[in-house]
């Protein structure tokens, strides 16, 4: 699920204040009224895991700390441009692996849409963007054809750089797609400030997680305990945003399947099977505390994959007050930590 929280003017009301008498005239009065608008993508599923698509309006409900809310706005127009960033793990353990990560990301490439919009970021033991916001594909080819593996794993650095850069995308819908072989080893940031991260982001968060494959891996071989795949911080990342995270363990060749090439095909085809939704909250207090959402359709038997939340707008008096956002804050991270990890001890450190 994604949410966008745009602050909009509502609407300014010159209010005249009536006098008693045609000779008393009161000066005129401007009443603001700032209303945030919150919108959502979401994915539905039904029993037996397959997209719905033809959902209207009214088979939606939207939840805001479980307060239901009034929706605003919904499209499920699977033509929707998107723009999109593409993070690649180019370390030194991706050596044996590269040629099919490059091969399925052009593949991927093949299948967005003639409107979409996609930026190349490679990560080893720096971030380096390789190929800026693109539709044209051949450059893009020749970019993730010119990769090479190096380095350490500055996983979170490269989330962190990918989320500040697609805000740059021109379209409203924004996804990343993260490609790794391993778990971070040397970021400037650690796990907690790249969680946050997504979680006050307005990104779509899918990540390929590729472990081990039929012969095992040489770049793990040389640094097994360092580079194995953490699915447990990749899901926290895809499902704070509302994304979805794989992991291909064992052969990545199966029955004639190029599982690489179909995890990251299946990314694609979900872009194009979601619902843009937005709301105006009633909780119009701006305290600065992390507000859950939880949308549900009429049917029980479907699954609705969304965001898990969004952080409120704070005024300056909640800025200025440590007590309530901090702590509010701090009780929400170490909920995700003890939610995904199982620890409050820092995952895959660098």
């Amino acid at each position: 699920m994604q949410v966008s929280v745009g602050y909009l003017l509502a609407f300014s009301l010159a209010l005249p204040v009536v006098g008693l008498t045609q000779e008393q005239t009161a000066p005129q009065e401007t009443l603001k009224v700032d209303t945030v608008l919150v919108t959502l993508t979401a994915t539905v599923f039904d029993a037996k895991d397959r997209y719905v698509t033809n959902l209207k309006k009214d088979d939606f409900a939207i939840f805001e700390n479980d307060v239901r809310q009034e929706i605003s706005f919904f499209s499920s127009d699977e033509q929707t441009p998107v723009s999109i960033g593409i993070l690649f793990d180019t370390s030194g353990s991706m050596i044996d692996k590269l040629d099919g990560v490059q091969d399925a990301v052009k593949h991927f490439i093949d299948k967005t849409h003639p409107g979409d919009e996609i930026f190349l970021t490679r990560f080893g033991s720096h971030v380096k963007l390789v190929c800026d916001f693109t539709d044209d594909r051949k450059r893009l080819y020749k970019k993730i054809q010119s990769l090479e593996a190096r380095g350490s794993t500055a996983l979170y650095d490269a989330l962190n750089e990918g989320l500040e850069k697609v805000k740059e995308g021109k379209h409203r819908k924004k996804a990343i797609l993260l490609i790794t072989d391993g778990n971070d080893t040397s970021s400037d940031i650690g796990y907690r400030e790249a969680l946050e991260m997504v979680k006050k982001s307005e990104v779509l968060v899918y990540c390929l997680g590729i472990g081990h494959g039929e012969r095992g891996s040489f770049g793990h071989f040389l640094d097994i305990e360092k580079d194995a795949v953490d699915i447990k911080v990749l899901r926290s990342f895809s499902d704070a945003s509302g994304g979805r995270s794989y992991l291909l363990e064992g052969e990545h060749h199966a029955g004639g399947v190029d599982r690489i090439d179909e995890a990251i095909l299946e990314v694609a085809r979900e872009l194009r099977q979601q619902y843009s939704l937005g709301y105006y909250p009633t909780n119009r207090a701006k305290d600065g505390t992390y507000r859950d959402i939880r949308i549900k359709t009429t049917n029980t038997a479907h699954t609705v994959r969304t965001r898990n939340g969004y952080w409120a707008e704070a005024s300056d008096a909640a800025r200025q007050s440590p007590g309530k956002g901090e702590s509010n804050e701090s009780s929400a991270l170490a909920n995700d930590c003890d939610r995904w990890i199982g620890t409050c001890a820092h995952p895959g450190s660098g």
